[in-house]
Parts: C-alpha cells; sequence; structure tokens
C-alpha cells in the first residue's frame, strides 16, 4: 500500500489571508471614523478616537478641537446687488390697453342694457343670458322661447327683443358671429333632415332679422351651425337639453384674433 505524499504548507497563502483580514479591519474602522465624523459630536468623536488607539496600540493619541477654524485667509464671496430693470410700457402697448379696456367698459354697458330691457318686460323674462367669454360677448338666445319645436321661424313675440339687441350692437364696430346649437335628440323633418341643419337654419334667421329690421350691415355678420356636437350641458337631462338649445350671438372682441375672413 502506497503512503500518500505529504505537501509542506504554503506558507505565502496564509500570509496573505492574514494581510487580507488585516485590510477589511482597517477598512471597517476607516468607515467607522467617517460615519462619526459626518454625526459632528465631539464627546462621542473623543470616545471613538481612543477606543481605536487602543484597538490598533497607537503610540499617539488622535485629538479633537472645538474652535472655530480661522477663515481671515479664505477668499469671500462678494455678491453684487443688481437694482432691478424698470419695465417700461411703449407708447403702441398703452393705446393697446387703453383701446382693450374701452371694449371691456362697452362691453360691460351692452350686458346692463340688455339685462335691463328683459328684466323690465315679463315675457322676456329667463329667455336668454348674457356673459362675457374669452371671444367677447355672447348673449345666448334660449331654443325653446325664440323658435318652436322643430322649427327654425323666430316666434313673432321676440322680434322687439331682437330688434332691441341689434340696435345696441349696431354701435360698435365689432363683428358679430351668430351660432345655433340643438341638444341630441334625433330630428327628420321634411325641412330639416337633422340636428346640424336645423341649428344653421336658425343661426340664419337670426342673422337675417338683424338684416330686415335694421339694415344692419351685413359684412359684419355670419353664421353657422354646430348641431348637438357642442353641448354645454348634459343631453341626459331636461334641464341639460334646455340648455343645449340655444343661439348664440357672439360680440367678437377686436383683440382676440377674432376677424371675418376678408374678401
Amino acid at each position: 500500500m502506497r503512503k500518500k505524499k505529504k505537501y509542506p504548507k504554503d506558507t505565502n497563502t496564509e500570509r496573505w489571508m492574514i494581510s487580507y483580514g488585516d485590510f477589511l479591519t482597517t477598512l471597517l474602522s476607516f468607515f467607522i471614523v467617517m460615519f462619526a465624523l459626518s454625526k459632528v459630536n465631539n464627546v462621542r468623536l473623543k470616545e471613538l478616537a481612543v477606543s481605536i488607539q487602543q484597538a490598533f496600540g497607537a503610540n499617539k493619541f488622535i485629538t479633537v478641537t472645538t474652535s472655530k477654524p480661522n477663515i481671515a485667509s479664505t477668499p469671500k464671496l462678494i455678491v453684487t446687488r443688481v437694482a432691478p430693470k424698470i419695465f417700461k410700457v411703449s407708447k403702441s402697448n398703452k393705446k393697446l390697453i387703453k383701446e382693450e379696456a374701452h371694449e371691456s367698459a362697452v362691453f360691460t354697458g351692452i350686458e346692463s342694457k340688455i339685462k335691463s330691457f328683459t328684466t323690465g318686460n315679463s315675457s322676456y323674462k329667463s329667455s336668454l343670458r348674457v356673459y362675457k367669454s374669452t371671444r367677447g360677448l355672447v348673449i345666448s338666445l334660449k331654443g325653446s322661447s325664440f323658435f318652436g319645436s322643430g322649427s327654425a321661424r323666430i316666434i313673432g313675440k321676440y322680434h322687439p327683443l331682437l330688434k332691441y339687441i341689434a340696435s345696441e350692437l349696431l354701435k360698435v364696430k365689432n363683428n358679430i358671429a351668430i351660432e345655433g346649437y340643438t341638444d341630441s335628440t334625433p330630428i327628420r323633418t321634411a325641412k330639416y333632415p337633422n340636428n346640424w341643419m336645423l341649428s344653421t337654419a336658425r343661426a340664419v334667421n337670426v342673422l337675417s332679422f338683424f338684416i330686415k329690421s335694421i339694415n344692419f350691415p351685413p359684412a359684419r355678420l355670419s353664421a353657422s351651425g354646430y348641431g348637438k356636437y357642442k353641448p354645454v350641458a348634459s343631453n341626459r337631462t331636461p334641464a341639460g337639453r334646455a340648455l343645449n338649445r340655444r343661439v348664440n350671438i357672439v360680440v367678437l372682441s377686436n383683440f382676440l384674433n377674432n376677424e371675418l375672413p376678408k374678401s
């Protein structure tokens, strides 16, 4: 039976393993010191320094000072205070601002007059709404008041009200867009096969009334129909459908790129 040969121990490997272990211990100690420094607790830092020195058998002690560092030699950061520039409004901008404010005041005046006219006549009560929008001044005629069901003919008793509105709008230079809307209830008659045609016919009839009643300049007018596609309320309720049936007379602002197409 053959005897196994005994190989000499690899002393270099053992020495390397011991050195690696010392390295890890030193690295761990370093991170402990860094962590302690980040807390800036001088009392704990002193205790930690003494413990580390005793563990590694150091001859000199680490001293921790609480005195403030000398910053006399450090460069100073000079912050100069810059005076803010005064914003100057040019003459053209001042004129534009003045004209826009004037237009807003004119719209407010028209709104007030129309509301007063309807308040003084009980038959016109709740027949329209007047309000400002991002496009200009909106006079929203209630469809169920001004028109019969499925009809584009303007009911006679509302002719004086429309004539008054037209006369007030004649005093300004703004263009007028007349827009018809309906609810989502389908309509199919010999004259109006769908809601879109009905809404357009109502807008055109209001436009024609403006021209015939007070000779309103046709070049300032436009008519369009949107049918059921621009609702302002839910079509699921009678109240919502009533709000969607309307004809809007929009006094277009001169400052919002609302010009009608030029010839």
